[in-house]
């Protein structure tokens, strides 16, 4: 739901001419960020580099349940609302892939460079791929059903069908839904393109109250992230030494990374004056707590630390970026003033 609202709030052209600087980001974060967080753990926490490299790979993300909402609220150039949003999915996708790979190596004693490299190009282009033909299909379809009064009930019911059908793919299900969105939100290039008559007037109001109401959909399910990362906490002298000896030095790793990665990526662009707030949206989501669910339920040696070190980086990181949120939006109100 929030990656179909980011979808339809996107600009196609914006989204093409930012989308390499956008994947330079999600990768070398996602890489840099494994691989200090691996070499910390190694070298200082006497960890092997299996058990370092698994964690590293569980930590090295964004999660879009925050980013895009709150880089959309911010007001943030829409360039840097788009390298936000293509991170946050990428980075989930890098998370996965890698996290299974690496887990298979420690369980098998293999890993397999190729196939991992082949498991994400096919993630992306599958993920990419339904999702746009799924979006011109809908295109082709809405008018039809444009002035039915659930019309946008089938359209939702529609999104998780694109999902389903591109995860069962192999693809990225939450690629294949930003795609999606993007091609409802963009339709009057798509049908140029395809040389199909211009969208009816039901269907431009059919799209103004989707966005509407995704807007409804994301706050609520903000709220209900928070809430379960509460649940999820538990304040006890192991959660506490988890934060002191490995939460704190991981945070400040993952900045340390986003900073190099940001200055390097936006270098030259218009986005190079909103570093800081880029830099500062490092939340991570919900999929680092799910790996390290399965990390326990494989019994992984060092699975019960997986969770308490991940909810505590979580959680922290979390606050930054809703502080640095509040921030911004003080600032600007001011500025209006």
């Amino acid at each position: 739901m929030v990656l179909l609202r980011g979808g339809l709030e996107l600009n196609i052209s914006e989204v093409v001419s930012g989308s390499l600087r956008g994947l330079f980001q999600a990768f070398a974060y996602f890489f840099l960020g494994m691989v200090l967080i691996a070499v910390f753990l190694h070298f200082v926490m006497n960890w092997d580099w299996i058990e370092s490299f698994i964690l590293g790979s569980i930590l090295s993300q964004t999660g879009e349940v925050v980013i895009i909402p709150l880089a959309k609220r911010v007001r943030l150039k829409p360039q840097s609302v788009i390298l936000l949003s293509l991170e946050a999915v990428m980075t989930s996708i890098f998370n996965i892939v890698f996290f299974y790979a690496l887990m298979q190596a420690q369980l098998l004693g293999t890993f397999n460079t190729l196939g991992t490299a082949t498991q994400i190009l096919l993630n992306f282009l599958v993920g990419v791929g339904v999702g746009i033909l799924m979006g011109i299909i809908w295109l082709k379809l809405l008018p039809l059903i444009g002035k039915n009064e659930l019309a946008y009930v089938v359209t939702v019911g529609y999104v998780f069908l694109c999902y389903f059908i591109s995860d069962s793919l192999m693809g990225s299900g939450p690629l294949s839904v930003l795609a999606l969105g993007l091609v409802l939100g963009n339709e009057v290039q798509f049908l140029k393109f395809l040389r199909m008559r211009p969208a009816d007037p039901s269907f431009i109001e059919l799209k103004n109250y989707l966005t509407r109401f995704q807007v409804e959909i994301s706050f609520i399910l903000r709220a209900f992230f928070f809430v379960l990362l509460g649940l999820f906490f538990a304040i006890s002298l192991d959660s506490l030494s988890a934060f002191v000896l490995f939460g704190l030095p991981i945070i400040g790793i993952l900045i340390a990374a986003r900073f190099l990665v940001v200055s390097i990526s936006t270098r030259g662009t218009p986005m190079y004056e909103e570093r800081s707030p880029i830099i500062a949206m490092c939340a991570l989501g919900m999929t680092p707590v799910l790996l390290s669910f399965i990390a326990l339920q494989s019994n992984l040696p060092m699975a019960d630390l997986y969770i308490l070190i991940v909810t505590n980086v979580i959680i922290v990181t979390n606050i930054i970026t809703s502080v640095t949120a509040a921030i911004l939006q003080f600032r600007k109100k001011n500025d209006v003033r």
